[in-house]
């Protein structure tokens, strides 16, 4: 089961007036792998989500998800397969945490539904999973990033989706919660698409890595395969040395910092 595909991306291209962004990519994002896209800035990462979540319409190619074309699909139709956890958060103005959650319940309302007793209760415990049952009141707007980010995985757990987004989703953490959160989302068996600026938080949590440089994608395979020193260097423009980490058997990256 694990091989089956749940997305399938055929030959995209996007292009914003005659600047080429996205240059004719394919591939697939299989069911239950944590999946995670590296580059270096301006690589096309952003971009590249944005067509699978519906806001950039692709100029040229698809993207199905189960077998469907999502531009066939209503926007409410994609939003209960597909959650997206961004790296900037509106500020929500005058919302209270426990209701910036609740938005996870929204595409899975009729107009005017009213959550239930279920729903609360689901609240509350994935509030407690995300270690902000004190904040359940707080102003949104008043909180960290680290805990505006919390904030956001609550309400994409809350929504179920079969696919999580995840654009940097540990720029604002400290070390504690940026393990933390990714083994959260690890441990919810979802097919997950995140971004990674930190190969080794990369190389730690996902199963599967798309490379991407100028647009294209240009490597695809495990932690192993694709993070060797030549790709860094060629990449990510940097040296570095790649072994296995001691603890737990992954590739490891230690950068050289030259004087």
């Amino acid at each position: 089961m694990h091989n089956e595909s749940l997305v399938e991306v055929k030959e995209l291209s996007w292009q914003v007036g005659d600047k080429r962004i996205l240059d004719n990519i394919s591939l697939q994002l299989r069911k239950h792998h944590f999946v995670g896209l590296i580059g270096p800035n301006g690589a096309g990462k952003s971009s590249l989500m944005r067509c699978l979540y519906r806001v950039n319409r692709p100029t040229k190619g698809t993207v199905t998800f189960a077998g469907q074309d999502i531009w066939q699909c209503s926007a409410r139709e994609h939003a209960r397969r597909v959650a997206v956890i961004l790296q900037e958060h509106s500020d929500q103005l005058g919302l209270q945490v426990k209701d910036v959650v609740a938005q996870g319940l929204t595409p899975h309302k009729k107009l005017f539904e009213w959550d239930n007793a279920n729903d609360q209760a689901r609240m509350q415990l994935l509030m407690q999973q995300v270690d902000l049952t004190e904040l359940w009141s707080a102003p949104f707007q008043l909180l960290s990033g680290g805990e505006k980010q919390r904030v956001m995985l609550a309400r994409a757990m809350l929504q179920n989706p079969q696919l999580l987004i995840m654009d940097e989703p540990t720029n604002h953490l400290d070390v504690h919660y940026q393990v933390d959160v990714l083994r959260q989302v690890k441990r919810l068996g979802l097919t997950v698409l995140a971004s990674f600026h930190d190969l080794n938080l990369a190389a730690a949590y996902c199963d599967w890595l798309l490379v991407m440089d100028q647009g294209k994608l240009i490597a695809s395979g495990t932690p192993e395969q694709v993070l060797s020193e030549q790709l860094i260097r060629e990449v990510f423009r940097t040296s570095a040395v790649v072994d296995t980490h001691p603890l737990n058997g992954h590739p490891r990256i230690t950068y050289a910092y030259h004087e």
